[in-house]
């Protein structure tokens, strides 16, 4: 049972309780502060991105004892879990039933300890309102395509029936009301404006679309919004908006990317106004397993800047994380060298210009940092000199974290 309540806030800087809810003999007691029309000159407004979460590699509850770990005035005020909450289709190669209920009902067992428990996610829910975006793994490895590993998603007739199932814990779980699942999130803060796209629940096997139905308007209207309100916008998406196109043995087998879809390009057309404006945009997402904060100028001024936060917690790829940990153990023995994320990827380097199949040579990217292993990122922002300032600090889900990483990412106006 899930419920939506809603409740009269007291002044701007007033917390006030959320007490006496009772469900199935337990009880609850939260206190929440108001949420901020606009980012105020003095005080940071902050965002936490997290992404690609998988609780059995969460070892002795390591992401909350970090998360716990940041000061109390430096927590979010929002949070932004930008896909991967969840790993629906796990363990690989594991026996599904092929049975909606059945699987509902297995679904909401992983939902609850991710939801619940110290070892997944509750102490990150409890500290702020947060908003999701749904990506492959709330359903299974590149949905909605067949995935070789998985077997439920072999036959049409099982890959609905999973779908059904998925879509009702998605919606219990993950779905914002009163949006319906499908519909994109904006959340304002003046003058900023964040737009959570739902690039997976609506994506169309035979790839024509990412986005829902009234998706690609929801995305015009916003920008249009923003472009007569000179706003900031920040746009959050479960996969690399820089993605390049992916060949069809890698698509078929591994995951196929935005860019391979047929409305990518509205989608950056729509994108290209706000920079045509003038209007500087954030691009937030995660997915890939590694982090980076990358540039896209025109003629040496910035016009987007990618941030990518992932995993907060690694999942396990049965071959690859073997490979990886014995290659890790020959650089150790013959050359000395020691890595802390032996299963971890690092962050590749971006195509040269950014989407050239629809901008051409436009754009261009530049590259300001790399962050390798489990993490979290904390953007913040703040009023000043006609815009806002913005940074963003990355936080190493570790047993030994090094000390945060701050990237100033300049005055957005």
């Amino acid at each position: 049972m899930t419920g939506v309540f809603e409740f009269a806030a007291g002044g701007a800087d007033t917390p006030f309780d959320v007490v006496d809810v009772e469900a199935a003999g337990s009880s609850a007691r939260l206190e929440v502060r108001p949420f901020p029309s606009s980012i105020g000159r003095e005080d940071w407004f902050r965002v936490l991105l997290c992404s690609c979460f998988h609780q059995a590699e969460n070892h002795q509850a390591l992401l909350a004892r970090v998360f716990q770990n940041i000061p109390a005035a430096q927590r979010q005020d929002l949070s932004l879990f930008m896909g991967d909450q969840v790993y629906l289709d796990l363990p690989t190669l594991n026996n599904y039933p092929d049975d909606s209920a059945k699987l509902a009902d297995r679904f909401e067992r992983y939902y609850r300890t991710n939801w619940t428990t110290n070892l997944g996610l509750e102490p990150l829910f409890n500290a702020a309102p947060a908003v999701f975006c749904p990506d492959d793994h709330e359903y299974w490895n590149n949905f909605p395509h067949a995935s070789p590993i998985i077997q439920n998603s072999w036959k049409k007739a099982s890959r609905e029936r999973w779908k059904v199932a998925a879509d009702q814990v998605y919606d219990a779980f993950q779905c914002t009301p009163p949006a319906a699942r499908g519909d994109n999130i904006v959340v304002d803060v003046d003058p900023l404006s964040i737009m959570v796209l739902d690039q997976r629940s609506q994506r169309q096997d035979d790839r024509t679309a990412t986005l829902g139905p009234s998706g690609l308007q929801q995305l015009n209207e916003w920008v249009d919004r923003l472009i007569a309100g000179r706003k900031i916008g920040a746009v959050v998406t479960g996969q690399s908006l820089l993605d390049k196109p992916v060949g069809k043995i890698q698509g078929a087998a591994a995951d196929w990317v935005l860019s391979n879809y047929g409305d990518y390009e509205s989608i950056l057309k729509a994108l290209r106004r706000l920079a045509d404006a003038g209007r500087p945009v954030l691009l937030l997402t995660g997915d890939v397993h590694w982090g980076r904060v990358t540039r896209i100028r025109e003629e040496g001024r910035t016009r987007f800047i990618e941030i990518i936060c992932s995993p907060s917690s690694l999942v396990t790829t049965i071959g690859n994380d073997q490979l990886r940990s014995i290659g890790a153990g020959f650089r150790r023995f013959f050359r000395g060298e020691r890595t802390r994320w032996p299963r971890h990827a690092s962050a590749p380097d971006p195509e040269p210009y950014f989407a050239p199949q629809v901008f051409g040579k436009r754009f261009t990217t530049d590259v300001v940092c790399k962050h390798q292993g489990d993490q979290l990122a904390m953007l913040a922002f703040r009023q000043a000199a006609g815009g806002i300032e913005a940074k963003v600090t990355y936080y190493e889900v570790h047993e030994r974290p090094n000390s945060p990483r701050e990237i100033d990412l300049g005055l957005l106006r």
